[in-house]
C-alpha cells in the first residue's frame, strides 16, 4: 500500500518538473509535498456517478455515496459509509501489520479477508494505470489559476487518439479519460483539495469527488480501537 501511494506522487512529480511553465503548478507541488511528509489524510467526500444506463443509451442513472476516508502513515486505511441509507453505518478496515481487511456494522466486526495477494494486484494494476496516465505521449497537462483555486485537467492527446482511432467515442480505458483537480488555494492558507473529476472523453459520463473536509492530521485511535476489536472477535 505504502509503495503505490509513493509511486503516485513521484509520477505527478516527475510530469510536474517536466512542465514548461513549472511554477503554474507551485499549488499542487506544495500541497502534494504536505501529504507526502504528513502520510495521512482524513477526509469527509461525496461521490457523484453519473453513468449511462445499461438498458438505454439515451439515459443516465445517478447515485450519491458519502463516507469518510482515513489514510493512517501510508499504511491503515478506514472508509465509513453514511449514504446511500443501504450502506449507513457500515465501515470497512485495512491493518497493514496485520494483512487483513474486516468489515463492521455500527462498530461490531463482521467478516475479514485477508488481504495480501489482493493488495499486491491492486498494486500492480494501478502502477500499470498511472504509468500510461503519466505518459506524455498519452496525455498533456493543463492549469487554470483563478483568485482562489487552481484546476488542473489532465487530458487525452488527440495525437494518440487519432492513431488508437478512437476520436469517434468516449470510454474509460485510461487513454481516454479527462481529470480534474481542483485546490483551494487562499492566501494565508495551505491549498487543500476542492474537488476531482474524472470523466469519459466526451464528458457525458463522470465521478465527481467534492471534499466537505480535507485534513492531513488523523486520530489513530480509531485503528487501535480497530485493531482491538479485531483481536477480539477471535475470544468469541
Amino acid at each position: 500500500m505504502k509503495a503505490v501511494f509513493f509511486m503516485i506522487f513521484v509520477l505527478i512529480f516527475s510530469v510536474i518538473f517536466g512542465a514548461e511553465k513549472a511554477s503554474d503548478y507551485d499549488f499542487l507541488t506544495f500541497f502534494l509535498m504536505q501529504v507526502i511528509e504528513s502520510g495521512s489524510i482524513d477526509a469527509t467526500v461525496n461521490m457523484e456517478f453519473h453513468l449511462m444506463d445499461s438498458d438505454s443509451n439515451d439515459s443516465y442513472r445517478d447515485m450519491t455515496v458519502r463516507m469518510r476516508f482515513i489514510l493512517s502513515d501510508w499504511e491503515d486505511l478506514y472508509l465509513e459509509f453514511f449514504e446511500p441509507e443501504e450502506l449507513a453505518d457500515i465501515s470497512f478496515v485495512y491493518l497493514a501489520r496485520e494483512e487483513v481487511v474486516f468489515s463492521m456494522v455500527n462498530g461490531i466486526p463482521w467478516k475479514q479477508y485477508r488481504w495480501s495477494y489482493e493488495a499486491d494486484l491492486i498494486g500492480n494494476l494501478l502502477g500499470q494505470f498511472l504509468r500510461g496516465l503519466m505518459e506524455p505521449a498519452n496525455f498533456s497537462w493543463e492549469v487554470e489559476n483563478e483568485p482562489q483555486r487552481s484546476v488542473f485537467r489532465i487530458v487525452p492527446s488527440d495525437t494518440k487518439l487519432r492513431f488508437l482511432g478512437l476520436l469517434s467515442g468516449g470510454g474509460y480505458i485510461p487513454n481516454l479519460m479527462r481529470i480534474y483537480i481542483s485546490l483551494f488555494t487562499r492566501e494565508g492558507y495551505s491549498p487543500t483539495l476542492d474537488y476531482v473529476k474524472i470523466t469519459d472523453r466526451l464528458e457525458e459520463e463522470y465521478l465527481y469527488i467534492e471534499f466537505e473536509t480535507f485534513s492531513l492530521s488523523v486520530d489513530r485511535r480509531i485503528f487501535s480501537d480497530s485493531r482491538k476489536k479485531f483481536y477480539e472477535s477471535f475470544q468469541k
